[in-house]
């Protein structure tokens, strides 16, 4: 935790603490989730505009993948069954109904096959999704100091370029402009940023002025999609005195967009989510299940849903506890431990597939050396959970290597990021 509260500050801000509304967050079964006596709900406060922040600019060059294919796993299947009404032998008669479709047989089979990727995505099955909590764009000569754009440099070297960024802790609109126009002049594509605040409220930090201003955003690139409608934004929750209430930090302010598959001519709800770092009591410390929950019930918000359901961020809470036991949080959400909102971790999927899961997922860690605190996650229109393929967790090496290779002088000293990217393929 001490790593945590240096590289991204601590839970003193200003701003107002909001408690908690009556409208329930349930489970996808109806389950509803109390907190401390008061139910958590949807509450978007503090309020903000809706409108999101733009840039374009002209397209970049291209890169080489180097990832493998995942083999697949069997899927399950329902066994059907019949009914029908008492015949003139006394037995059962069949009146021929069909058995129930069950829609998330194959959820667990493996992707379609698909072209080599290219520079910019134009296949209809999948999409290339990046989340990161880029740490306020790190730069030498900070009292934090970093280089982000060793991370440019390693979605440079991969193919395809972004569909989707899932991005924490930018500053505000200005730095999220800077970011996306980097993107737009070094990668394939034209990229667009929404923001959850163009300028949001300050908070203290032990990194000083540079990391005042935190939000979080989503980065699209415009080739592949359009927006549907306005953005939605929403205050995390946070325990405190063992109850769980609004968050008062500008950072953990979540944003949400409704989007438009040009290529597919499918619909994608996608949203960037950062939760706090406090810890409070209870059965749910941090009040990650609470999140957890309401990110499933925003997602399914009326207007929003879609073909494909994705959320990724900095959820400051580890997929386990210190003894290997899943956190209820990940438990719930993760299908294929048993969790009933179902939805896909790649990174699991792909430690899964290969073998020795647990060390894999030390191997994946995103911050400390020990932790994997960032995450993506998907669902599709079904509710089952989505096929993704080719999950990576980018390393500093890497990254490193990336921008050697591009710029021949870079510093191996400072990190992109004290938080690893992740990246992966959802497929329709």
């Amino acid at each position: 935790m001490l790593v945590i509260l240096a590289a991204c500050g601590s839970d003193t801000s200003a701003g107002s603490e909001q408690s908690a509304s009556t409208e329930d967050v349930t489970t996808t079964s109806g389950e509803a989730l109390t907190t401390g006596g008061t139910a958590a709900g949807s509450t978007d406060a503090p309020t903000s505009s809706t409108s999101g922040v733009d840039s374009t600019s002209s397209t970049g060059t291209t890169g080489a993948s180097t990832d493998a294919d995942e083999p697949a796993t069997a899927g399950s299947t329902s066994e059907p069954g019949s009914t029908g009404e008492p015949g003139s032998t006394g037995e059962p008669a069949d009146t021929g109904d069909e058995p129930p479709v069950d829609l998330c047989a194959n959820q667990d089979d493996a992707p379609p096959a698909v072209d080599a990727p290219e520079a910019i995505n134009d296949d209809p099955a999948f999409i290339q999704v990046y989340v990161n909590n880029v740490e306020n764009l790190k730069i030498q000569g900070e009292q934090c100091p970093g280089d982000w754009t060793d991370l440019i440099a390693s979605m440079k070297s991969i193919q395809p370029s972004p569909d989707l960024f899932l991005v924490q802790q930018i500053s505000d609109s200005a730095q999220l402009d800077a970011l996306v126009q980097r993107m737009t002049d070094e990668l394939p594509g034209i990229f667009e940023g929404i923001i959850a605040d163009a300028d949001p409220w300050t908070q203290l930090s032990p990194c000083g002025k540079e990391k005042e201003k935190q939000t979080n955003a989503i980065i699209i690139r415009q080739g592949r999609f359009s927006r549907v409608g306005e953005k939605h934004v929403w205050q995390s929750w946070v325990n405190k005195d063992g109850e769980c209430v609004r968050n008062n930090q500008a950072r953990t302010r979540n944003v949400m967009i409704k989007l438009h598959d040009k290529i597919a001519d499918r619909d994608v709800t996608v949203a960037s989510l950062h939760w706090a770092t406090a810890q409070g009591e209870g059965p749910d410390p941090a009040c990650a299940r609470a999140n957890v929950l309401e990110a499933d019930q925003k997602l399914r918000k009326k207007g929003f849903g879609g073909d494909l359901r994705i959320f990724g961020g900095d959820f400051n809470e580890p997929d386990r506890k210190d003894n290997g036991d899943w956190r209820p949080w990940y438990a719930e959400a993760n299908g294929e431990v048993g969790g009933a909102l179902n939805y896909r971790d790649p990174i699991f999927r792909a430690c899964k597939s290969g073998g020795g899961l647990k060390a894999c997922l030390d191997d994946n860690w995103t911050i400390g050396g020990d932790r994997r605190i960032d995450m993506l996650f998907g669902q599709d229109g079904h509710g089952c959970r989505a096929r993704t393929r080719r999950a990576h967790t980018i390393t500093y090496a890497e990254a490193e290597a990336a921008a050697k290779e591009l710029t021949g002088d870079t510093d191996p000293e400072l990190n992109y990021s004290d938080h690893r990217a992740v990246r992966a393929e959802f497929y329709y």
